[in-house]
């Protein structure tokens, strides 16, 4: 009764390429993505377990030499003893850029606009951005790296990198990795282990205030928060444990024997 429609010859061909161009915007390198990200949790906990034993022993050491009243040597472990308790919080903290990028892996198949993403899964690629420009020692925080400038582009990763303005890059990742620091809070530091491993220090103030004023490249900032922050290390460490045994790939779970055949 009714004369029946035509369809367009290219009809087929338009939908073929709506399907083509939707799939197009789908990241094919996710997968690699979060293997490198489940390799990096993996390589954290080596390098961290690694990373105490080395404070453990600065510690005892520099408790030996101010017992000594050698404070001239002491005051060198103390600033490399500062920069390992600095390096373990920020392994924590990729730990958490980590766990929060594998919870909202999939925001980043479908979406290649960094500014459409959620606000906590960009800040998360933000520091792992930075803390890749400034950790040399995790290779997979490279490579991740260099997935997101090809995901996202050249001008979000320089923008982290430089702390231009307008970046996302937390203050505490920021403030964890920060190479400047202070000559006159090194005292409190040396008098933190002293008083830890009670060593007579209480009659030496006047040999550290010197050595210190002698040595202008020896400082730390902050020390002063030291406790504080193995406190909130030791709960983030619990939380992020919890978090990461979800996302750990079968083959990469670590047994229990592992962390001794590690050799660096």
């Amino acid at each position: 009764m009714f004369a029946k429609k035509p369809e367009s010859k290219f009809g087929c061909f338009f939908n073929v390429f709506g399907v083509f161009r939707s799939r197009s915007s789908r990241w094919r390198k996710a997968s690699k993505c979060k293997l490198h990200i489940q390799n990096l949790l993996c390589s954290v906990k080596l390098h961290r377990n690694r990373r105490e034993c080395i404070v453990r022993q600065s510690r005892s050491d520099i408790a030996q030499l101010l017992s000594y009243g050698r404070y001239s040597e002491a005051l060198p472990k103390a600033k490399q003893f500062y920069e390992d308790e600095r390096r373990l919080s920020a392994y924590d903290q990729v730990e958490l850029f980590c766990t929060t990028i594998l919870q909202n892996i999939s925001s980043l198949k479908y979406e290649n606009n960094v500014d459409l993403l959620p606000e906590e899964t960009k800040k998360a690629m933000a520091g792992i951005i930075f803390a890749a420009s400034r950790i040399g020692e995790l290779e997979d925080l490279q490579h991740i790296r260099s997935f997101f400038v090809q995901r996202f582009g050249l001008k979000f990763d320089k923008e982290c990198v430089d702390l231009r303005q307008g970046n996302v890059v937390g203050f505490e990742i920021v403030k964890i990795l920060n190479t400047n620091m202070r000559g006159d809070e090194i005292t409190d530091i040396v008098r933190e282990l002293s008083h830890k491993y009670k060593t007579n220090i209480t009659t030496s103030t006047d040999s550290i205030s010197e050595d210190l004023a002698s040595s202008d490249d020896l400082g730390i900032a902050d020390s002063d928060a030291m406790k504080v922050e193995k406190m909130k290390r030791a709960l983030r460490r619990k939380k992020v444990m919890k978090e990461n045994s979800k996302f750990l790939h079968p083959n990469l779970r670590e047994s229990k024997g592992r962390d001794r055949s590690f050799r660096r």
